[in-house]
């Protein structure tokens, strides 16, 4: 009888330490174990993918259209239907048992999600043995680091409203800082600035930072500015030969530091020097890249603040010259338009400002991410 009670109490341990532990995951090549909390749904049970998405390095997505929700993992792409316990992978359709479960905003999957099919779809890299799923460590090659590149500073003020005398460097770099607040908090990215107070920072040495800490991207934040005080509206560059008179004229606004105050033209040659740069595939390739972010960027600042479009466009900026990953630079608006100048300074429309490059480079990551890890 005595046994009998021991084997009892051995039981409702296991049975105990089972509800603790949850799932566990061992990564091949790393010591330790990673558990996972389960969550008992009409009795079956679940895991958080929020949960699972750091250990798997995937990616969700949510259609709440038609309640579809799709996980990038390992470059293949799972497709459920809310409320089912069917999936679409590649061409075929599987049964988990278990529909797929939303409480508030995140999304369960049943256990055997991870146990049974996960090892199914990927036989060399997930096996589920002993009671431990031994999964191969996934290569992360997503988004991690981002440069923000607040333009002007020290020296340099860049360009100065006519109406406030407002002051560019000032609300580039207020903007910056309230955007590097929303990716580190809310995308968990590593956010590197050339500049986070009043400082002049040379172009060169503002790429030579980001790639010597192998940023993922880096966006190059400025206002721009005209003669005249008509001129208006939002615009975001990427790196080419200047094509419009409209463009050749920032460019030349954006590249003058060189000639005020890094030199002038022993200093210019320097950077015309790196015109090899244009085709050398370490930056060409980023190219196509480059002009989604900037696609990306402009839809989102646009519909965030209603600003005029003025439109995607390329020019040969110093500042883009010598990064070697997707680059843009932005233009919030015309700091000599009274109108504008008043909502560059406001802390307000920076906000809103720093939102819509949030939602921008979001949405551009999310893309980006999938090509990369696929």
């Amino acid at each position: 009888m005595r046994i009998m009670k021991k084997i009892y109490i051995c039981i409702l341990i296991l049975f105990t330490l089972s509800l603790v532990w949850g799932l566990r995951i061992q990564i091949q090549g790393d010591g330790g174990r990673i558990n996972i909390p389960e969550k008992d749904i009409d009795g079956v049970p679940y895991l958080a993918i929020k949960d699972v998405s750091p250990i798997f390095r995937c990616i969700q997505k949510q259609e709440r259209t038609d309640q579809r929700l799709y996980l990038h993992i390992y470059g293949e792409t799972f497709i459920f239907l809310e409320g089912t316990q069917y999936y679409s992978y590649k061409i075929d359709s599987f049964n988990m048992q278990y529909p797929l479960a939303r409480i508030g905003g995140d999304y369960y999957l049943p256990r055997n999600f991870f146990t049974e099919h996960l090892p199914m779809h990927f036989p060399g890299e997930h096996i589920y043995r002993d009671s431990i799923l031994q999964i191969h460590k996934p290569v992360d090659h997503s988004v991690q680091v981002i440069v923000l590149d607040p333009g002007h500073g020290g020296k340099d003020p860049g360009a100065v409203g006519k109406k406030l005398k407002a002051k560019e460097k000032e609300i580039n770099l207020d903007v910056a800082l309230k955007l590097k607040r929303m990716l580190e908090t809310e995308l968990g990215v590593t956010v590197l600035m050339t500049r986070s107070d009043d400082r002049f920072v040379s172009l060169g040495d503002r790429t030579r930072y980001a790639n010597e800490n192998k940023a993922d991207l880096f966006v190059s934040i400025h206002a721009n500015a005209s003669k005249s005080s008509a001129p208006k509206g939002t615009e975001t560059y990427y790196l080419s030969t200047a094509m419009t008179s409209d463009a050749r004229a920032v460019e030349a606004l954006e590249n003058q530091v060189v000639d005020l105050y890094e030199g002038g033209a022993s200093a210019r040659s320097k950077y015309d020097d790196l015109d090899f740069i244009l085709s050398d595939l370490s930056q060409t390739e980023h190219l196509e890249s480059s002009n989604e972010l900037a696609s990306s960027l402009q839809q989102n600042l646009i519909a965030g603040t209603q600003a005029y479009d003025r439109g995607v466009k390329q020019a040969n900026f110093y500042v883009l010259r010598g990064a070697f990953m997707p680059s843009v630079l932005i233009e919030l608006g015309f700091i000599s338009n009274p109108d504008e100048e008043r909502l560059l300074v406001n802390d307000e429309y920076q906000q809103r400002l720093a939102r819509t490059i949030f939602e921008g480079i979001k949405r551009f990551k999310y893309r980006y991410d999938r090509i990369r890890n696929t």
